[in-house]
């Protein structure tokens, strides 16, 4: 039984035009500085911090980042998050699902530069949030889908992850015992999978409430791809 849905946010739930603020960084370190950047990432994605001057004040002797980098990397955030909009339809479907389960939301993600959440009304529709700068761990690590199991007192079996992200979305839960739903607009091949995995694909989010429906009954979603 089907008893939460927990929702991926960057990509599924919510876009922006301006694109990644952690590619874009990427983008502005010179070629002797990109040995520093997974580390970089990593350190702004798991550890809280109060503002993104604060990330990148961090990283400034670490990294030997200048004032024109650390400047045009703060404003990179700055248009991610001033530009960042819900999908079409990604407030409805969410609106549908909770009629039928509990939901949550599991991001990799950092805790500064999130007023969008708030301006998109993401916290009205979805109240249990866990990102990964404040449980100190990243999809797709074993731990941090623990710990959603934890903050909702859900056995695996009920769970389901939803997200565009093959591997952080899909596999990393269902290696945990959950159910991953693959939210892929793009349409891109399904890569190679164990074919009894609970996996299942869908186009958009306007799908998911009858596959939330389907697998309550114990059914096979008509419309999307198991």
């Amino acid at each position: 039984m089907i008893r939460a849905v927990v929702f991926d946010l960057w990509n599924t739930l919510v876009f922006s035009p301006a694109g990644s603020p952690f590619q874009r960084m990427k983008e502005l370190l010179r070629p002797e500085q990109l040995g520093t950047y997974p580390a970089l990432v990593r350190d702004g994605m798991i550890r809280p911090y109060a503002s993104v001057e604060a990330f990148l004040e961090a990283w400034r002797v670490p990294a030997g980042l200048d004032d024109p980098q650390l400047a045009a990397m703060a404003a990179a955030f700055q248009e991610a998050g001033g530009q960042a909009q819900c999908f079409p339809g990604s407030a409805e479907a969410v609106g549908a699902v909770r009629d039928l389960a509990r939901v949550a939301l599991l991001s990799n993600t950092q805790t500064f530069g999130l007023e969008l959440l708030d301006r998109l009304g993401i916290p009205e529709r979805i109240r249990t949030r866990l990102l990964s700068a404040e449980i100190g761990a990243l999809k797709p690590e074993p731990a941090a889908y623990e710990e959603v199991q934890r903050r909702l007192g859900v056995f695996p079996g009920n769970l389901i992850m939803v997200g565009d992200s093959w591997t952080d979305d899909v596999l990393g839960p269902v290696a945990a015992g959950w159910t991953g739903v693959w939210v892929n607009r793009e349409k891109a091949p399904r890569p190679p999978h164990d074919p009894d995995a609970s996996i299942y694909e869908i186009r958009s989010l306007d799908h998911l409430p009858e596959l939330i429906r389907s697998l309550q009954e114990g059914q096979r979603c008509p419309t999307c791809l198991g």
